[in-house]
C-alpha cells in the first residue's frame, strides 16, 4: 500500500467546472429533478461566471472547489428568469452558511432576480450538513436564508444504481467517491480508474461524452507516474478491442498535462540554480513571466512582493500558478 502523499495533486476545481459547463441540464435533472422540470430548456441557458467573480470580494475566499452562476428561463412565460448559484464545497468551513448568504444578497442586489443557491458538499465529513444561515437579535429571528444541499457521501449506498443510470453524473459520483476512498491505496485506485474508463466505452455514448467524462475521471483519480503509464497502455489496448480511436484526443489532454508539469519543473529547476548561484533574478523573471501570461496585468503591490521574496517563497508561489484562479490565490493562499 502506498501513502496518499505519493499521489499527484488532483485538479478537482477544473474537473467540476468543466463537467458543469458540459452538463448543467443533466446536473439539474440528476440532483434536483423537480426544479429541472420547471426550467424552459428549449430557451437555452447562460453562464455568468464573470459576473459571479465580480461580486467576490477579497474577504470571500472560502475553501470551495468551484462555483458557477447560471441564468435560465422558467416555464412561467417569457422574461421569467431565475439564477442558479451552484457551489461545489470540498471541505467543511466555519463561515460557509454566511458566505453563501453574502453571495446571495450581492447577486440579488445586482440582478434583482430570483436566485436559488445549491451547495454540493464533496467533503468526507458525514456530519457536516449546512442548510441555512440565520440572523438573530435580542432573541428574535431576523432572517433565515435557506439553500439546497447535496451530500455526495450519501451516494455511497447507491453505487449500483450509479452504474446503471444513463445520466453522466452517475459516472461523476462514482469517480469522486473513488477518489475519496482510494487516497491511501493506489492499486485499488488504478483498478477503479480503469474500470470506470472501460465503462465509458461499454455504453452507447457519443465521442464528446466519452472525452468529457474521461477528463473528469483523469482529473480526480490521479496516479503515480508508473501506474499512469500502465493505465494509458490499458486504454490503448481497450481502444484496439473496441476498434475506436478516441485516444487521439485523450493524448492531447495528456500532452497538456505534461506541458503544465514541465512548466512547474522548470520553475523548480530555475530556483535551484538561483540558490546555487546566490541570485534570485532568474526565479523572479520566470515567475513574473508566467504570471503575466496567465493574468496579463500584475499590480504594483504584487510586483513588490516578488522583488522582496526569497527562493523558497518564489517556489511556493510558482507551484500555485497552474491551478490558481486569481493572483490572491497565489500570493495569499495557504
Amino acid at each position: 500500500m502506498i501513502e496518499l502523499l505519493l499521489l499527484p495533486t488532483a485538479n478537482h476545481d477544473s474537473a467540476w467546472k468543466d463537467i458543469l459547463d458540459a452538463y448543467f441540464p443533466e446536473f439539474m435533472a440528476f440532483f434536483y429533478p423537480k426544479l429541472a422540470t420547471e426550467i424552459n430548456w428549449t430557451a437555452g441557458y447562460e453562464t455568468l461566471d464573470k459576473e459571479l467573480q465580480a461580486i467576490t470580494t477579497d474577504n470571500l475566499i472560502g475553501k470551495r472547489l468551484v462555483d458557477k452562476l447560471f441564468k435560465v428561463e422558467t416555464l412561467q412565460g417569457e422574461e421569467q428568469f431565475i439564477l442558479f448559484h451552484i457551489e461545489i464545497q470540498g471541505n467543511p468551513e466555519a463561515e460557509f452558511e454566511y458566505r453563501l448568504f453574502e453571495y446571495y444578497y450581492r447577486l440579488h442586489d445586482r440582478y434583482r432576480k430570483p436566485i436559488i443557491t445549491i451547495a454540493v458538499l464533496a467533503d468526507d465529513s458525514p456530519n457536516w450538513r449546512p442548510t441555512c444561515y440565520q440572523a438573530n437579535a435580542w432573541g428574535y429571528e431576523i432572517l433565515t436564508f435557506r439553500f439546497f444541499t447535496t451530500k455526495l457521501l450519501d451516494y455511497r449506498s447507491q453505487q449500483d444504481a450509479m452504474k446503471l443510470t444513463t445520466n453522466p453524473f452517475g459516472i461523476v459520483i462514482l469517480a469522486y467517491l473513488a477518489a475519496l476512498d482510494t487516497r491511501k491505496d493506489v492499486i485499488r485506485r488504478f483498478n477503479t480508474k480503469f474500470t470506470l474508463t472501460r465503462r465509458l466505452y461499454e455504453r452507447n455514448l457519443t465521442r464528446e461524452d466519452i472525452l468529457n467524462l474521461y477528463k473528469f475521471i483523469d482529473y480526480v483519480l490521479t496516479l503515480p507516474e508508473d501506474l499512469e503509464i500502465r493505465y494509458n497502455e490499458h486504454i490503448f489496448q481497450l481502444e484496439e478491442e473496441k476498434a475506436v480511436s478516441y485516444i487521439t484526443s485523450a493524448e492531447r489532454i495528456g500532452i497538456k498535462k505534461g506541458f503544465e508539469q514541465g512548466i512547474l519543473q522548470g520553475i523548480e529547476q530555475g530556483i535551484e540554480q538561483g540558490i546555487e548561484q546566490g541570485k534570485l533574478e532568474g526565479e523572479y523573471s520566470l515567475l513574473l513571466h508566467l504570471l503575466q501570461r496567465k493574468f496579463h496585468t500584475i499590480p504594483e503591490a504584487y510586483r513588490q512582493q516578488l522583488v522582496k521574496a526569497d527562493a523558497e517563497t518564489l517556489l511556493t508561489w510558482g507551484e500555485r500558478v497552474l491551478e490558481a484562479d486569481t493572483l490572491k490565490d497565489i500570493f495569499e493562499g495557504e
